[in-house]
């Protein structure tokens, strides 16, 4: 949505013109690629009901599965390992469960392509919350590459709710009001004038891939394709699989086959020069799971990913074995820390001290980095050993780091008590205690 200017006047016309096309075609893509991550069987139902003939799915039920959400979340794993942020101590006190936040933001971005994140203030717990926004609309200037404001529904939990019965909140650098279905203010006694009351808009956005023609960037439409396939193809599959070991009943030369009754308790008696068999389908299933499986393994390909089938023993590999097999994986995850959620950690920064500096008069500073981890995959407990063994022994760690990685939730007094706790009883003997006396032997005597 482009506007000339940003008077309230030319934000609200934008606003109108858009609520009445906002059932958009893009709209409905991300609501169904929503459907597809969490799995909601209706959804996917209805989806690929228009692919079968009313009468053939009266024989077996529509196989659906989620494997969206299995190869976005085995994908999204920039944060799936806490990164280190060097920042204000007291920015800690403030950010709640932020890595958690941003292991689901960072989901939906692959999934989506573009989404938002807002940054609230939680008056009860005197702590940010951070609100994922799956359907929001930006605001832009002319010739502008980044959104001067946005505008998102409060409740979007059904696309089927009647819009001129919602309400929509408009957030810019320097306004900040509600508006209902109708494109018209909603007076707020708290906030009379509209004024965003932080300087800067609460909401960092996140772009799966580099600035192109549009704006929205093209997500995981090629998973939620295959699994659309493969739903069909499974549905498909079953209808084979009741065929071919029941059968389709054949009859030939048989004019009035209606008064034919079948069962197993029912003599049947045939006409003169008249047949009665069982029809199978000649396809080969093992062929059909192949096929399907081929289709999963090459969107997985295309996204760096590897499958592991259930059918068949997978041969054990080593950590670094799995993570050289990986190594594509590896480089893509790093890339995207660097090129994707650096900026969006940055600016999401930025964000926070702004509310935190007006809702506790605390002013943060100013300096903040983040140091990303690389992807780690599973090691035996020999090479773990050996490595924490050579790590003391070159002084790069110490016994304090082990139980902290093994502790991770544990605190730095809960870790000293461990290691006093542990070192008392390691002592050999207590103070005071009389000393061995040696065995009497020949020699000793003489």
């Amino acid at each position: 949505m482009i506007i000339r200017d940003l008077t309230r006047g030319s934000i609200l016309g934008a606003i109108k013109n858009t609520l009445n096309e906002v059932e958009s075609k893009r709209t409905r893509e991300r609501y169904t690629m929503m459907n597809y991550y969490e799995g909601m069987s209706s959804e996917m139902e209805g989806d690929i009901r228009k692919y079968f003939d009313s009468d053939s799915l009266r024989q077996t039920p529509i196989m659906t599965e989620s494997l969206t959400s299995k190869l976005v979340n085995a994908r999204a794993i920039v944060f799936k390992q806490a990164p280190e942020r060097q920042v204000d101590e007291r920015y800690n006190d403030y950010i709640g469960d932020l890595d958690s936040a941003m292991l689901r933001f960072e989901r939906m971005c692959y999934l989506l392509g573009t989404t938002a994140m807002k940054s609230r203030w939680n008056e009860e717990e005197q702590q940010m919350d951070y609100v994922p926004l799956v359907e929001f609309y930006p605001v832009f200037e002319q010739y502008s590459e980044d959104p001067a404001g946005v505008f998102y529904p409060l409740y979007n939990y059904s696309t089927k709710l009647d819009r001129r019965d919602q309400m929509f909140a408009y957030w810019s650098d320097e306004e900040h009001f509600l508006v209902n279905g109708k494109g018209e203010i909603i007076k707020n006694d708290e906030n009379p004038d509209g004024i965003n009351p932080y300087g800067v808009m609460p909401i960092v956005f996140a772009h799966r891939q580099v600035l192109t023609s549009d704006w929205f960037r093209e997500g995981a439409s090629d998973i939620v394709s295959m699994n659309r396939s493969i739903n069909i193809m499974l549905t498909e599959m079953s209808l084979a699989m009741r065929l071919q070991m029941l059968g389709q009943p054949v009859l030939t030369s048989i004019d009035e086959a209606s008064k034919i009754k079948l069962g197993a308790d029912k003599p049947l008696v045939l006409p003169e020069n008249s047949d009665f068999r069982f029809e199978s389908p000649g396809g080969n299933l093992n062929q059909y799971i192949e096929a399907m499986r081929f289709f999963v393994d090459s969107v997985a390909y295309n996204n760096n990913l590897k499958t592991k089938w259930s059918v068949g023993k997978e041969s054990m590999m080593s950590g670094e074995a799995l993570k050289m097999s990986e190594i594509d994986l590896t480089e893509s995850v790093m890339l995207d820390a660097q090129m994707v959620w650096r900026p969006v950690e940055d600016d999401r920064f930025k964000i926070d001290r702004a509310i935190i500096e007006y809702e506790t008069n605390v002013t943060l500073d100013e300096e903040y980095s983040v140091d990303f981890t690389e992807p780690r995959f599973p090691e035996s407990a020999n090479d773990t050993r050996l490595q924490w063994e050579w790590e003391w022994k070159n002084g790069l760690s110490s016994k304090r780091d082990w139980y902290r990685a093994n502790n991770p939730d544990a605190t730095e007094d809960q870790i000293s008590d461990i290691i006093d706790t542990v070192e008392s009883e390691e002592t050999p003997a207590q103070e005071g205690s009389q000393p061995t006396q040696p065995a009497f032997t020949l020699r000793n005597s003489l």
